[in-house]
């Protein structure tokens, strides 16, 4: 067989049309790579595991209000220290540059509100976070190079300092930084798009957008949805908001993950905390993002209710019900696997038997009743995926899916 590893573009062209010296043209080389070669129990490369690739663009779009440069910054302190974000593992532990393109002066007082209200006093002197005030217009052709130099310039401070690679690019935002003539521009936005994936490419850094949603929710990110269309990854961080602008129901919704599982959602609640005070003693404050892992959005008890059925009301009570009187976090499958709210089955039978009503002459009669009901409850709610179920320690444990 013909040596498989690179062909040019001239072995695509018919011989005919080749001129003299074409098939010597530097820079025209295709790589074909071949099922095999590569290992085929190579794991995806994740920043956070099953939410943010290692390399390549992402949005972190919003709504006005929701907190969503609070929640990209409180990703940078997870980035920086290795500790989990929204629930999932930081499996790559690096420094952040953040690409401030509007609303800088911020930076320093919401940097402090993480390190006094989420690192505490174990926080280092220094974090490995650096920032630019401003963004070259990412249409332009020369905004990747200057901003690859700037970035190669942290990455070398951060391992001289540090000890740790550039892991995360912020820009913040994508509209300011873009320079849009049309933000509606489908051809502008794959521009911008590619600049960003040009920028992780060059860096080894998962570049990251920070972008406004449009007036209609339910469209998503303001602008053309070629943005949303080229991204690795796409967050929206959302929010109930009432005439006189005050914001409840907060949650970040999983909308897209290349390569991982989307389509649900992770409640927070902002956290106001004082870093400080003026000259005349009136108090500096900010806001952290605290995740509320152990908490189902509303948006997802609605869903989620409409996906059982009416013959399983009794068990789904009951499973909920033991989880929130007996309900602890489990790891099922080893340490690297999902962290679970979960709950011994005998929990849920018990709650089960109490509510569930059942005819027979004698109390033998009635137990026997329900224990079967409860089964064949359980057994139903695990084949549509409702419920998982694993023996943990020798006990079988019960823990809602997603899907329930």
């Amino acid at each position: 067989m013909a040596d498989a590893a690179a062909y040019t573009i001239e072995h695509l062209r018919p011989r005919a049309e080749r001129r003299d010296g074409d098939a010597a043209r530097p820079g025209t080389a295709i790589n074909i790579r071949w099922h095999g070669d590569a290992d085929p129990n190579a794991d995806r490369a994740w920043l956070v595991r099953d939410l943010i690739p290692e390399t390549g663009k992402g949005l972190a779009a919003g709504q006005w209000g929701a907190g969503k440069t609070f929640g990209v910054l409180d990703l940078s302190s997870s980035v920086m220290t290795g500790e989990s974000f929204a629930g999932k593992r930081v499996l790559r532990q690096g420094g952040v540059l953040f690409i401030a393109a509007e609303g800088a002066h911020e930076i320093p007082i919401r940097l402090r509100g993480i390190v006094q209200g989420k690192l505490g006093p174990d926080a280092p002197d220094r974090l490995p976070f650096a920032w630019i005030e401003e963004c070259p217009r990412l249409l332009d052709a020369d905004a990747v190079p200057q901003l690859v130099t700037v970035a190669k310039m942290a990455a070398e401070h951060l391992v001289e300092a540090f000890d740790l690679p550039l892991a995360l690019i912020v820009i913040d935002t994508v509209a300011a930084g873009a320079g849009f003539m049309d933000e509606n521009s489908a051809a502008e936005a794959q521009r911008v798009m590619n600049a960003m994936e040009a920028l992780s490419h060059q860096t080894g850094a998962f570049v990251l957008g920070v972008d406004h949603f449009g007036k209609a929710v339910e469209t998503g990110t303001r602008g053309s949805s070629a943005k949303e269309a080229a991204a690795d990854v796409v967050l929206a961080m959302l929010a109930h908001r009432d005439e006189a602008g005050t914001i409840n129901n907060t949650r970040m919704a999983i909308r897209k993950v290349r390569g991982g599982r989307c389509g649900y959602e992770i409640p927070y609640a902002l956290e106001v905390v004082t870093v400080g005070e003026t000259y005349d003693r009136e108090p500096i404050t900010t806001c952290i993002v605290n995740w509320q892992t152990d908490r189902i959005s509303a948006a997802t008890v609605t869903a989620a209710k409409e996906r059982w059925p009416t013959s399983l009301k009794v068990f789904r009570s009951a499973l909920t019900n033991a989880l929130a009187d007996h309900g602890i976090k489990v790891h099922p499958f080893g340490i690297n696997g999902p962290e679970v709210i979960a709950v011994q089955h005998t929990h849920v039978r018990e709650e089960f038997g109490a509510s569930y009503p059942v005819d027979g002459d004698t109390s033998a009669q009635r137990s026997e009743a329900r224990k079967k009901a409860f089964q064949r409850a359980a057994k139903t709610a695990q084949g549509k995926g409702l419920i998982a179920a694993r023996d943990l320690d020798g006990v079988d444990h019960f823990w809602l899916t997603d899907a329930g």
